[in-house]
């Protein structure tokens, strides 16, 4: 609007948009500075949307909207009257889908899943930030414990720059202890792809458990047909973490090795 006065629906919209694109970004393991980075939207000016401070133009809403995987109008309801082409691709596809049966209905439920994973994947692809030295910005989600137990929430991010580019992931973490040596070592980053459901995990693969509030790598081992599991160290000098029924457990992500 340049230095134009802002009408009160307008003053109303921003503060809107604010809090669309906040919600948006507390969803994903982002920060606002990959915005201006993967965007190449100037940083004074995301945060200067993000604090509602200012209308982002119709380009950029069309770039946060593709950066988030969302409709634009769901980060400026302005855009629901110009949104014809999703609205139109959306009813093609309910249209299409209540004409399946409820079998081949899950199998679309499940492609669009898969389609969604791999969505979250490439958003969350590091990117380098120095073609000719080669070094990558990698997003690290706090620290998972490779010996007791260690807590690992949303609020821990910190950036580091790594010089190997690291593969297609969902998230990354600090390995914090000595219990899963020589595979991990203590201070390595290591790279997961998220897991919705324990029944995705195999027996023998190494992941991320939250286990009592706390967050682990270790090796799962199931027994008695699923129905019973253990952590387990690599390094001899730890026990094996046997889960019982009390437990407040759940793996959240399987690592790539």
């Amino acid at each position: 609007m340049g230095r134009n006065r802002l009408t009160p629906q307008e003053i109303e919209l921003k503060k809107v948009i604010s809090s669309n694109l906040n919600k948006l970004l507390e969803k994903t393991t982002k920060k606002k500075i990959d915005v201006h980075r993967l965007l190449n939207i100037p940083q004074s000016t995301v945060s200067d949307y993000f604090s509602g401070k200012t209308l982002p133009s119709e380009e950029n809403i069309s770039k946060l909207a593709d950066f988030f995987g969302v409709n634009t109008y769901d980060i400026d309801p302005r855009m629901r009257a110009t949104d014809s082409n999703y609205n139109e691709l959306q009813m093609t596809l309910l249209t299409k889908y209540e004409k399946l049966n409820l079998d081949r209905k899950k199998k679309v439920v499940d492609y669009a899943e898969v389609q969604l994973k791999e969505q979250m994947r490439q958003q969350n692809k590091v990117h380098s930030i120095n073609d000719t030295k080669n070094v990558y910005y990698v997003d690290v989600l706090g620290a998972v414990s490779a010996g007791t137990g260690e807590w690992l929430t949303r609020e821990q991010h910190e950036e580091v720059s790594v010089n190997n580019e690291p593969p297609e992931y969902d998230f990354a973490v600090r390995v914090n202890g000595d219990s899963m040596t020589p595979l991990f070592s203590n201070g390595q980053i290591i790279y997961v792809n998220r897991v919705f459901e324990t029944s995705e995990v195999r027996s023998n693969q190494f992941v991320i458990a939250e286990l009592n509030g706390n967050a682990y790598v270790k090796k799962i081992v199931f027994s008695d047909n699923r129905r019973s599991c253990r952590l387990i160290s690599l390094n001899k000098n730890y026990d094996d973490i046997v889960i019982t029924v009390d437990d407040d457990f759940e793996v959240v992500g399987v690592v790539i090795i």
